[in-house]
């Protein structure tokens, strides 16, 4: 499942909830919408991370199974890029002010080079970004600047 969340994971804000005897249907700010199953056993707590999605307008990692289907949604942390540092053989690392830990831009991403485009573009601005990052290895999954989802949206 690790591999799969490397291209299926992204930030997302969620604006509206649409709960049934089935599950929860969510709404989010970027336009589409997902499906949280009532029988996965985390669904109570990847509702109440919609739900603080929607009401703080934060974005929060989320990774889709087949169609609609949302098979994880994955907290997202808030801070600034401090240093990018280019191509290894595995590809970039990244250190944030606020955050212990090399983070890791795989060079097999598939949006890896827009990835690094926001970080450098945060650490000219000394900007804050939204991100996910897969553990243990603090690969990055999806980098959102912080100024494109406007002023209610910081931490």
């Amino acid at each position: 499942m690790a591999e799969a969340l490397t291209s299926l994971t992204k930030l997302l804000v969620v604006m509206k909830i649409q709960d049934d005897q089935s599950g929860a249907t969510l709404g989010f700010q970027q336009g589409g919408q997902g499906r949280l199953a009532l029988s996965d056993v985390n669904y109570a707590a990847q509702l109440r991370l919609a739900r603080r999605s929607q009401e703080r307008q934060h974005p929060v990692g989320v990774s889709f199974g087949e169609g609609q289907a949302i098979i994880e949604l994955i907290r997202a942390d808030y801070d600034v890029p401090a240093q990018l540092l280019e191509e290894d053989a595995d590809g970039a690392r990244v250190l944030f002010q606020g955050h212990d830990g090399v983070f890791r831009i795989k060079r097999d991403h598939p949006e890896s080079g827009r990835i690094r485009a926001d970080l450098s573009e945060a650490i000219c601005q000394k900007a804050s970004v939204w991100f996910i990052a897969q553990k243990p290895d603090l690969a990055l999954l999806d980098v959102l600047l912080a100024e494109k989802l406007g002023p209610t949206a910081s931490s």
